[in-house]
């Protein structure tokens, strides 16, 4: 079964469709999770919210940080880590995620024939489709953010998407969020700032999730939410 920590280090994890792990987890548990998810003959897809070159709390710092066995090495083969830069980025990335029959032609637009269009898209990832699909720091596209027009749907809706596109593949779905229990975000947009609604986002986000744990209290994480 699956894990947050090293083999022998901290208890496992039950089935689970959608997990969120929020508060101040060990920067390696996003890796442990992967490393650790069964089925190795699919892939699984981070994708990290926070800068690529914040290299000290980066997902790349941790892989590196880990002793590299040879059945170590191998599992990290299946893993793959994208850095889309914005929300729009990562709405566009996750509409890509989508798994196709190869057997069975592409179904043709109006203006192809059947000698310009390939049996399938080369933009969409061929089968079998993701088994796990890691979502790293999401609040980080709306801390500090330079688009004022965020709100807490903004937040919601690309959660909604990503729940979606995970659902249709078959996949599993883990939400790591450090920041999001201090995440306030305007309920809707006013022409005075200071005239706008803050709302908290984790109790939102937590309507979505099958599982949800907490390192807010201590270094092991508190169960908040599980539905079986």
């Amino acid at each position: 079964m699956a894990s947050l920590f090293p083999p022998n280090h901290g208890p496992l994890l039950p089935n689970f469709s959608s997990l969120l792990v929020k508060g101040p987890y060990p920067s390696a548990c996003p890796l442990n999770l992967a490393l650790s998810f069964p089925n190795p003959d699919r892939s699984i897809i981070i994708l990290a919210c926070s800068s690529r070159e914040n290299s000290g709390n980066s997902l790349r710092a941790s892989l590196q940080g880990l002793k590299l066995t040879g059945k170590i090495s191998a599992q990290t083969e299946r893993m793959k880590i994208f850095y889309p830069p914005t929300a729009a980025h990562m709405a566009l990335l996750l509409s890509s995620l989508q798994v196709i029959d190869t057997d069975k032609p592409f179904p043709f637009a109006v203006h192809d024939t059947p000698t310009t269009n390939s049996a399938y898209s080369p933009h969409l990832l061929k089968p079998p489709g993701p088994l796990l699909v890691i979502i790293h720091e999401l609040s980080a596209y709306f801390i500090n953010s330079t688009q004022p027009s965020s709100t807490s749907s903004s937040y919601l809706s690309l959660l909604a998407r990503a729940l979606s596109v995970t659902s249709r593949l078959g996949a599993s779905i883990a939400i790591f969020d450090a920041h999001v229990n201090h995440l306030k975000m305007p309920v809707h947009l006013d022409s005075n700032p200071h005239l706008e609604r803050l709302q908290a986002v984790a109790p939102l986000l937590e309507n979505y999730i099958e599982l949800v744990l907490d390192f807010s209290d201590s270094n092991q994480p508190s169960r908040k939410n599980m539905f079986n």
